[in-house]
């Protein structure tokens, strides 16, 4: 579990330029995630990051959606059946409090470089794919601990053996680091930010029968974190190392073009080295999906209802509470665009980060964050948003709560550059004993070139 605070759109998303911008009045809306059609959502992550975190991924994105969202769209170098889509990004960073401590603050400048590759399908036949890959090599001014390189790629898309079925899949792997500061890394003097691989496959096969459509998927990913050093010793990270499983169904029904209510039960199961933290748990909730089409203004879905997880550990109490889920972008008027996300899950966490056998709890999270991106000019366009992130342990006394707005500027300058300035405010506390709140402002500066 990666645990921080935060905004839904940042560093990488900034890197990638895919965040959900203002579209010009000829444009349908483009979210940067969510469902693309009827059907259980396989583009969303079942490990899902801290919304403000800086961590390296890859965008999150249907194989129908564009490569960027923005006023202007990149050409492409078009291959036939396959259109390539290459690009670079240059960027440089201040962060003003680099290890996220309470005191003794020290900032540094960082510089980023990456390329990054994508396609997609091109006029197949009943299918539509898309894939992209990038490396990322982060270099800081002076604190060399720091220094890292990130890479990703993923495949994902759908294909329509008949009018009525559809199936959907996506294939992703992802090398990074977490950030310092985290919940469940609450102490920042690790040697160097902890890396981790992380591997995910999910699949979704959706049938319509005249306005009722179903849908059964299934997802898993693996995960595997690098053990970190501490004053020479290592620290195990063995409770988090390992899969997370889910199947969903969902029954829905269309009550207007484009709009569904449906209804869905799933179920999960997640498994570590240490099985202490083992759980299985599922969730029944109802909502409402929205897809893209011509003259839509909504796309993406909200849901609510009712979670349960139950831990192996003695340590660990059973989760039975509300839940919620939101992966929505509106086009409120022809030049603004507002995405709303939000989930309420159930995790687990060590008290001491994986130092103290035996001291694991289950955690229950809920983040809502919100953006608004205003295209002010034709090639400019300015946003900001807001998110909320709460980690509360059960059982240990202990909640954590994060904030973090954010203010961007975006200049395409052309077809094929983009230039970017995103300012973001991060603020942590807890009411867990021994763990320090912090505070820290962070000011990126980016050009993206793009064919």
């Amino acid at each position: 579990m990666h645990r921080v605070v935060g905004l839904s759109v940042v560093l990488a998303t900034v890197l990638s330029a895919n965040a959900a911008l203002a579209q010009t009045a000829t444009t349908t809306l483009q979210p940067a995630s969510g469902p693309s059609s009827v059907g259980v959502d396989v583009w969303s992550t079942l490990y899902p990051r801290p919304p403000q975190s800086t961590i390296t991924q890859p965008t999150l994105r249907a194989a129908n959606q564009p490569v960027t969202s923005g006023p202007v769209q990149p050409v492409g170098i078009n291959a036939g059946n396959v259109i390539w889509y290459p690009s670079i990004t240059g960027a440089t960073f201040y962060d003003d409090n680099v290890f996220a401590r309470s005191s003794n603050r020290v900032g540094d400048w960082a510089a980023i470089v990456r390329p990054e590759l994508a396609w997609r399908s091109n006029n197949w036949a009943n299918a539509q794919v898309g894939a992209d890959a990038f490396i990322e090599k982060r270099w800081y001014r002076q604190f060399k601990s720091e220094d890292q390189l990130n890479g990703a790629a993923q495949i994902g898309g759908t294909a329509q053996p008949d009018a009525n079925t559809q199936l959907v899949g996506r294939l992703a792997y992802l090398h990074a680091h977490e950030d310092r500061g985290t919940s469940d890394s609450v102490n920042t003097s690790f040697a160097r930010p902890l890396a981790y691989d992380q591997f995910e496959a999910a699949g979704a096969i959706n049938k319509r029968f005249d306005r009722v459509w179903t849908s059964l998927g299934a997802a898993g990913a693996w995960i595997h974190f690098q053990d970190p050093t501490l004053n020479g010793l290592t620290i195990s990270q063995a409770y988090r190392n390992g899969a997370i499983v889910r199947v969903p169904a969902r029954v829905g029904y269309v009550i207007a073009p484009s709009t569904s209510v449906f209804g869905e039960v799933s179920v999960n199961r997640r498994d570590f080295r240490d099985d202490a933290f083992d759980s299985r748990g599922y969730r029944v909730v109802g909502g409402m999906l929205f897809e893209p089409g011509a003259g839509s203004r909504l796309k993406g879905e909200v849901f609510a209802g009712y979670m349960a997880q139950n831990y192996n550990g003695a340590s660990f109490q059973k989760v039975s509470t509300w839940t919620f889920g939101s992966s929505l972008a509106v086009l409120v008027a022809n030049n603004v665009t507002a995405v709303f996300e939000g989930r309420r899950d159930a995790r687990e966490a060590s008290l001491s980060g994986g130092q103290v056998p035996g001291d694991g709890v289950s955690v229950v999270e809920t983040m809502a964050a919100v953006r608004a991106d205003v295209l002010v000019a034709p090639n400019f366009v300015i946003g900001g948003g807001v998110a909320y992130l709460s980690d509360q342990y059960l059982g240990a006394n202990r909640t954590d709560r994060s904030w973090s707005p954010l203010a961007s500027a975006k200049y395409f300058v052309n077809r094929n550059l983009t230039l970017g300035f995103d300012y973001r405010y991060l603020t942590f506390d807890s009411s867990g004993l021994g763990v320090n709140g912090y505070y820290k402002n962070v000011y990126l500066f980016s050009a993206n070139l793009r064919y």
